[in-house]
């Protein structure tokens, strides 16, 4: 008998899938679908109280160029139909404020019902774009819409606006992604990337509303070559157990290998696995050991392999010190933890299993205290990357994805 995630995968896979295969379509930019959450003791989820009925202009830089674009909208966490009454495109013209908006219909029609567990992809819009430019899409939700289905840690303010108008009042802003899981191209790509990680790929310590996560950085250089690169980031991601989201392995399926055309799957894991055991997040859980992440490691390639994707992963990089003046300050990091991170790293340094690796760690790491992040490339909490931390992440990354593809 099939799993309600068995079949919720393939209700994902049919729903990307089916437009990449019938007509090339290419991601020009993504955020993974996380489950909201209802305890919001620790992070609340920046949503508004309601969104029956509600009207919400996000906008979002595209890593990749178009004539006509495709949304694609999640349900994915969803326990019930999501009702959305009309979907609308436009170019941004800067926080809420949008240009020629044009209607985005599913079918013909102008609205939709989304089922629990599913994703649906909008009918072709034609929207003549070149990568880097700015896009916002506002979604109006229907009577009893309720909101199980988001991306937290967006890095760009969303608006609840009392209208869908170029020049709308702003009701209150919103610091994640709601509905909106993708945006497809028809212009063919040469390649494909999928950046996956937890929250320094997720952009977490990148300045807000400034598109500087190292995924940005690598879109903006990689986009004139012909390729496409989408971020699969999600904050407090880890490879083996469910944090803030599904973990890689669970989601490796939808956030990777079902992304149209994916090519390439650019890897950064590992901390959270690492940190999380005895802080406040994972109170109880035992301390994690090298076999099972290299287990994990080697469950990532496998399935990317099959599916005749490359995989790049990255070492992971140094945090003492992280998250001063939070809870998770003593315990987050501790010798141990290093220890085996370092160890991870090795292993990673001198294996074979993966078809590149980009060496985060050593990129990272203050030359003086391997341990911790370099304060040219720290966010602050040392534990993120800021902006140039980011810029350098992506040089590298770009490095090691060009010499492959040369050879």
């Amino acid at each position: 008998m099939r799993t309600f995630s068995q079949a919720t995968a393939t209700l994902l896979t049919m729903s990307l899938a089916t437009p990449a295969l019938a007509e090339s379509w290419t991601p020009a930019w993504m955020a993974s679908p996380q489950a909201v959450w209802r305890d919001t003791s620790v992070f609340e989820t920046g949503l508004p109280d309601g969104i029956a009925g509600a009207t919400i202009r996000q906008p979002l830089t595209l890593g990749y160029g178009a004539a006509h674009l495709r949304l694609v909208l999640s349900n994915l966490h969803g326990t019930q139909p999501l009702p959305i009454d009309a979907v609308s495109l436009a170019q941004s013209a800067g926080a809420a404020r949008a240009e020629a908006p044009q209607p985005v219909l599913f079918g013909g029609r102008p609205g939709t019902f989304i089922a629990p567990g599913a994703t649906f992809v909008s009918d072709p819009v034609h929207f003549p774009a070149e990568a880097g430019a700015r896009i916002a899409v506002t979604l109006t939700f229907g009577p009893g819409a309720v909101a199980e289905d988001f991306h937290w840690d967006a890095r760009e303010t969303s608006y609840l606006v009392d209208a869908d108008r170029p020049d709308p009042a702003v009701l209150s802003e919103i610091p994640a992604r709601l509905t909106l899981s993708a945006v497809l191209s028809d212009r063919p790509a040469r390649q494909v990337v999928v950046a996956m990680g937890d929250s320094i790929t997720d952009g977490n310590g990148a300045p807000m509303d400034a598109m500087a996560r190292w995924p940005d950085f690598l879109a903006r250089a990689l986009s004139a070559r012909g390729i496409a690169v989408v971020n699969a980031g999600i904050s407090g991601a880890r490879l083996l157990s469910d944090g803030m989201g599904r973990s890689v392995l669970a989601r490796l399926e939808s956030d990777a290998l079902a992304v149209p055309g994916a090519d390439t799957l650019v890897l950064l894991i590992g901390t959270n696995d690492i940190a999380w055991p005895g802080t406040p997040f994972a109170p109880e859980e035992p301390p994690m050991r090298l076999d099972r992440l290299q287990a994990g490691l080697l469950q990532v390639a496998a399935r990317v392999q099959a599916q005749g994707m490359r995989l790049i992963l990255g070492t992971v990089p140094p945090f003492d010190g992280a998250l001063p003046g939070t809870p998770m300050e003593t315990r987050y990091w501790s010798p141990e933890k290093d220890a085996l991170r370092r160890a991870l790293n090795n292993w990673l340094r001198g294996a074979d299993f993966h078809d590149g690796l980009v060496d985060f760690d050593q990129l990272l790491a203050d030359r003086d205290d391997d341990m911790r992040l370099n304060p040219a490339h720290d966010s602050g909490d040392h534990l993120h990357p800021g902006a140039e931390g980011n810029r350098a992440m992506a040089d590298a990354v770009a490095e090691t994805l060009l010499k492959g593809l040369d050879q």
